[in-house]
């Protein structure tokens, strides 16, 4: 390639980059993520359909940035590296995000952090090349930093060679999962000694900008048979019913996973029985939020045979309006987008509804780990 192409290549890499950092700073920020939701842009896939376009970008041009920056600056080189080591930890972590089901918990809690900080860390260094760039502005750099002078003799005496950027990169590394790894435990160092301790911390999804809003007392679940005869339960109905403490770990689809949390609520076998007794057992049942959006759908046995449950509490403590107050669905061996927050409604059906992430997306209708 010749320098005229070379520069076509940094400026289509510079487009992608800037729009996969924004696709991806959108799904991180739950204001912006619920808002694509709102309008049914599919932004999960776009990250990814980016992601796929960036790493060809990256593969055709990476020898060629290398050649062309051997004899410049400093700070060209560092250019150069720098993107290839984020490049490297984007792909392989993105990789690990993808197929999240088939590694452990614990590589699947890292690969996040590492996708999250490898972005937090390449922002300042975008936004400060880029307004030089755009609006022509000397950025105060070392002219030696700029290829203008001469190296310094303390610094040219300590070229690095591979062995010390291999040590850098393995600083770099270092640092990086300590960072992640404060973070994850930091849920644990901010809560009392005598509540149950547990492993990571909860993200916020929702379709929705705004929480329904219920008051104990005034909060009511319908829940309709197969001749739709409906009946409305209040708390104080399913306080009648037998409550029970698990501890469990809760896992999202996207990668991250909170481990040992305690839930409390029913079991829905003990709730449903009256409801599906009398009627064959190839029926389902679909689970409604109060947001008015979403909801999802199970088999009978899915919800009956397998332990699914409505639960009240998490961590020995009523659910905030965010986790879904006052009442959540949850089933412990299906992702966390299959239980329904805000549950208001609980119908039985003689065939299965699409849920909401099936209708608006490609997510598996079972959602089995």
């Amino acid at each position: 390639m010749n320098r005229k192409q070379l520069a076509w290549i940094h400026h289509i890499h510079a487009t992608v980059l800037i729009l996969l950092l924004l696709t991806g700073i959108s799904l991180y920020v739950s204001f912006f993520r619920t808002l694509f939701n709102e309008w049914k842009i599919p932004l999960v896939a776009i990250h990814i359909v980016i992601a796929i376009f960036y790493i060809g970008i990256m593969l055709i041009s990476i020898y060629q940035a290398f050649l062309y920056g051997k004899k410049r600056a400093p700070i060209k080189k560092f250019n150069i590296w720098l993107f290839v080591l984020l490049f490297s930890l984007w792909l392989s972590s993105g990789i690990l995000m993808y197929f999240q089901h088939l590694v452990p918990v614990w590589v699947r809690n890292n690969s996040v952090i590492i996708h999250d900080w490898s972005t937090w860390i390449v922002i300042p260094w975008i936004l400060i090349h880029g307004y030089g760039h755009l609006f022509n502005v000397r950025i105060p750099w070392p002219n030696w930093w700029r290829g203008r002078k001469q190296v310094p003799d303390w610094i040219s005496e300590n070229k690095l060679g591979r062995r010390d950027i291999t040590k850098s990169l393995l600083l770099f590394l270092v640092f990086l999962f300590l960072g992640g790894w404060i973070r994850w435990i930091s849920p644990i160092l901010s809560i009392p000694e005598n509540e149950e301790k547990r492993r990571g911390y909860f993200r916020i999804y929702n379709v929705t900008n705004d929480y329904p809003r219920y008051e104990e007392e005034d909060w009511k679940v319908a829940i309709e048979d197969l001749n739709q005869v409906r009946e409305e339960l209040t708390m104080k109905d399913m306080r009648k019913l037998p409550w029970y403490s698990i501890v469990d770990d809760f896992h999202c689809v996207t990668g991250w996973s909170v481990r040992g949390v305690e839930l409390r609520g029913i079991y829905l076998k003990n709730l449903l029985e009256p409801y599906y007794a009398n009627h064959p057992n190839d029926i389902y049942v679909t689970v409604y939020s109060g947001d008015e959006l979403y909801y999802d759908s199970f088999t009978i046995s899915q919800l009956l045979d397998e332990e699914a449950m409505l639960i009240f509490e998490l961590d020995g403590l009523p659910l905030k309006r965010s986790q879904g107050f006052p009442c959540r669905l949850y089933h412990p061996n299906m992702y966390g987008y299959k239980s329904v927050k805000w549950v208001t409604r609980i119908q039985l059906t003689a065939g299965r509804e699409q849920g909401y992430w099936q209708t608006n997306g490609d997510y598996d209708l079972d959602g089995y780990l």
